[in-house]
């Protein structure tokens, strides 16, 4: 058994809303509004890098969680946008929280990498013990590289999330997580070196919502429960069109699914952590309250994860 102790997230002071982008494609702010329901996206400052933003989240989550960074025992860092070849986003937190000579690696893996690090988490936390993840995205500056599409550049921004997974009994315990890959459309979504984000949007929008809502409702299956005895659904927030879609194939009623991507855009593989954190921070993860997320991105790869709220998090540093 392991349990998720806390989450905490960062996200950066800029703000880009749909009048910028409007312009620059030649299109009005109510048709983005129509195509992804984006209303604003957070932009990192200049100099801002995607360590900048994994250290916060990082700092938070540890806060949150009643966690000092001397008693990890390793560390996941998330990301599609890495600052550089390597070292990666992991050993530049592992030094500016101060960590101590434990594993810390990479994922290098956009929008799925967070999931596919809550999933490592749960079986390495059993062997090196509590183990911090945290997904970092600095999609903005990634999407300037260019030839700017506005298909891919209305829907992303910036910010970071995390959570300590620790094995045992705690706060919100993991009942089952369940991650895959299948290579067969994997051009789909790449970003290849030197360019920017290459999506077929028809595609992908097609796969994501076809393996998220087989991935919700297998993991449901397996565990004997129904869509109503979940209390809370914490999706990818790719854009609301795609959620909508998905709640609807899965019958899920709004007011028990997550979301602000509204505000944020697609931050890639910090998106479902940052949700669960504002979820944390809003008083939603309440004890015996079950909650699914469920991830989709590159490789393709997607899963979904069933945590048990057992209690709320204690606060108080160790």
């Amino acid at each position: 058994m392991s349990a998720i102790l806390g989450f905490g997230h960062f996200l950066p002071s800029g703000v880009i809303s749909n009048a910028p982008l409007a312009a620059e494609f030649g299109v009005t702010p109510e048709w983005i509004l129509s195509v992804c329901g984006i209303v604003s996206r957070r932009k990192a400052a200049a100099g801002q890098t995607v360590c900048d933003l994994a250290e916060g989240a990082a700092l938070r989550c540890l806060e949150n969680s009643g966690f000092s960074a001397g008693k990890l025992g390793a560390i996941i860092a998330c990301t599609g946008t890495p600052h550089r070849q390597f070292p990666g986003v992991s050993a530049e937190v592992q030094k500016r929280i101060k960590a101590g000579t434990i594993p810390a690696f990479d994922l290098h893996l956009a929008s799925i990498s967070g999931l596919f690090g809550l999933a490592l988490a749960t079986r390495m936390c059993e062997q090196w013990g509590p183990t911090l993840v945290v997904a970092a995205e600095t999609m903005i500056s990634a999407l300037a590289q260019g030839p700017r599409v506005k298909e891919t550049a209305i829907l992303f921004g910036d910010g970071a999330g995390a959570c300590v997974v620790a094995p045992g009994d705690g706060p919100l315990v993991i009942q089952d997580v369940w991650v895959a890959s299948d290579a067969t459309f994997s051009d789909a979504l790449r970003m290849d070196f030197g360019s920017t984000l290459q999506m077929d949007g028809r595609t992908i929008i097609m796969h994501a919502v076809r393996k998220l809502a087989r991935s919700v409702a297998e993991l449901l299956e397996k565990n004997s429960l129904r869509v109503e005895d979940i209390g809370l659904f914490l999706f990818h927030q790719a854009n609301l069109r795609l959620l909508e879609r998905l709640m609807h194939e899965l019958k899920i009623d709004r007011s028990r699914c997550f979301i602000n991507g509204d505000k944020y855009g697609n931050t890639s593989s910090a998106s479902w952590l940052i949700a669960a954190s504002e979820a944390q921070a809003a008083g939603l993860l309440v004890p015996g309250t079950k909650v699914v997320t469920a991830a989709f991105g590159a490789g393709l790869s997607w899963g979904a994860a069933l945590v048990e709220v057992k209690s709320r998090p204690d606060n108080a540093r160790v």
